[in-house]
């Protein structure tokens, strides 16, 4: 999947040449088509985890860009407390080399069908269960420009294997317990 081609290059080149022999007022024409003022994003881009969980459980933790399975991160981050040799889990950054490549390919984001830089809302109308690598690719596009289509819900007993936390949570020692506890409890596993 790669975002459709834009006129970016030709009109970016034309600006250059306008700047070059015109001058910068010639520049700053040949950019004007493709203005984009800064602006504020609003401060509600964040979603929260209840929300979150609310719509991974709602999409069946499938991503609705490519139908992929997803994997809830904090499940993988426990894989990793016990298996550090051969499941690493570096919980900042990700970084290539010391997190097992499941981590980047499967863990959940939840996702702004219309962009917030485009005026998209913190809505469960507009927000998505999305793979990683899909939520990296679609970033700020939207669907019409990358060509995507969103895919409908799709019945599915996939749960993102959050039927294992407890015991997985119970296995590793229950470390960071604020942390998987508030997952838990809003995944709806009072048990913990």
């Amino acid at each position: 999947m790669r975002p459709q081609p834009d006129d970016y290059p030709d009109h970016i080149e034309n600006a250059l040449k306008a700047l070059v022999e015109g001058g910068l007022e010639a520049g700053a024409n040949a950019l004007a088509p493709i203005a984009y003022p800064p602006r504020q994003l609003r401060r509600d881009r964040r979603v929260d985890r209840a929300m979150m969980v609310k719509i991974f459980k709602r999409d069946h933790f499938l991503c609705r860009y490519c139908g992929g399975k997803t994997i809830l991160t904090p499940l993988m981050e426990l894989l990793g407390v016990l298996y550090p040799e051969v499941f690493p889990f570096q919980s900042a950054g990700w970084k290539a080399g010391v997190t097992h490549p499941a981590v980047i390919s499967r863990s959940p984001a939840v996702d702004h069908v219309i962009p917030v830089v485009y005026g998209g809302a913190n809505s469960e109308e507009n927000l998505v269960t999305a793979c990683s690598p899909c939520n990296t690719i679609k970033s700020d596009f939207s669907l019409e420009m990358l060509g995507w289509e969103l895919r409908s819900v799709e019945e599915s007993d996939w749960d993102g294997l959050t039927r294992f936390y407890p015991r997985l949570w119970d296995l590793a020692g229950r470390p960071k317990p604020r942390y998987h506890q508030g997952w838990m409890k809003n995944l709806g596993d009072e048990n913990n």
